[in-house]
């Protein structure tokens, strides 16, 4: 007797789901509406015929892909995105019947109205439907004449002086200690939260992450530490020898709310709203413009690919001290 279908739950996707003849159906995040919808569905025989070559199916594989061999966090980036998308359209639908105007109207439907968002929608459907044309599963891109809005981002560069007033504005030693090596090491907000001592390399003054635990998973990730940043480093270093170094006042791991929680604050003070990615591009502008060559400032940045650093930091062609600084270096 063949096994009747019932909602299981997938660890994965953090979510419940049904399997019917073979296909893969998502019902939802919580238990109980995940079983009204499986009773709906199973007592409307028409919606249990969702076509394998579906959208739907086809990001699922690729959030499989993406859980194998890319970071936590890509992977929830994705899966926010993407599950976001699939609600608005037929569960039927295939990636030959995908239209521009699908994804359209999803972006304008939104609240959010900002580029950044709409660019990251986009951005993950385009990047899903990439990977199932290099994977064999489908040979077009649909949304390959949909463009991406411009980037209305406008990157904060820290002065010096502004620098100097956050940390005399910081009272709590430990949220301290996690500026001061963001501003001195540039690495991204993810690595200075994660780093532990095991990844602590005192003979080379860095961290070193593993390629499973880097962003992308496809090589390691060095961050190499400034005197001022060593000290830190040691000393959190011998007092947690296990678990996260940066910890708030009760001992805890500084998580991203928690952060944004704490430069809230600081703006009361400052009449600026920071964060620390401003610490990371402002780092990467200081080193460019102290003269360090674009491939080793990539190389400090952790980037896989060179060529973004000219895409980040075009703002420095519009600096006319800089360039002209360049310019004569050029005539000697």
């Amino acid at each position: 007797m063949a096994r009747l279908p019932k909602p299981w739950y997938w660890k994965a996707r953090k979510a419940w789901f049904v399997t019917i003849a073979g296909t893969r159906h998502f019902l939802a995040e919580d238990k109980k509406e995940a079983e009204i919808k499986f009773h709906q569905m199973m007592a409307n025989p028409v919606q249990q015929n969702v076509r394998r070559d579906s959208l739907a199916i086809l990001f699922d594989q690729y959030l499989v892909w993406t859980k194998r061999h890319r970071s936590e966090s890509t992977f929830g980036w994705y899966q926010r995105y993407l599950q976001a998308f699939v609600e608005t359209i037929p569960a039927h639908l295939t990636v030959s019947q995908l239209k521009p105007f699908h994804v359209q109207k999803w972006i304008d439907a939104d609240s959010d109205k900002s580029s950044s968002t709409r660019r990251a929608k986009i951005r993950s459907v385009k990047r899903a439907l990439n990977w199932a044309m290099q994977q064999g599963y489908t040979s077009t891109q649909p949304l390959a004449a949909l463009t991406m809005p411009e980037d209305g981002r406008r990157e904060r560069l820290i002065s010096q002086e502004e620098y100097q007033a956050i940390l005399t504005a910081i009272s709590d030693s430990g949220f301290r200690d996690l500026v001061i090596t963001a501003w001195e090491v540039g690495a991204r907000p993810q690595e200075l939260t994660a780093v532990e001592a095991r990844h602590v390399d005192s003979k080379n003054s860095r961290w070193i992450f593993p390629r499973e635990e880097a962003k992308g998973k496809k090589r390691p990730r060095v961050v190499y530490l400034t005197p001022v940043a060593e000290e830190i480093t040691n000393r959190l270093a011998e007092k947690y020898p296990e678990g996260p170094l940066f910890r708030n006042s009760d001992g805890t791991l500084w998580k991203k709310d928690a952060v944004n929680c704490r430069f809230s604050r600081l703006k009361t003070k400052l009449k600026t709203k920071y964060c620390l990615y401003h610490f990371r591009h402002t780092f990467a502008t200081r080193k460019l413009q102290s003269g360090v060559d674009p491939l080793t400032v990539a190389e400090l940045l952790g980037h896989a690919d060179p060529s973004m650093l000219a895409k980040v930091y075009q703002h420095l062609s519009h600096d006319p001290k800089f360039m002209l600084e360049q310019v004569r270096k050029s005539v000697g």
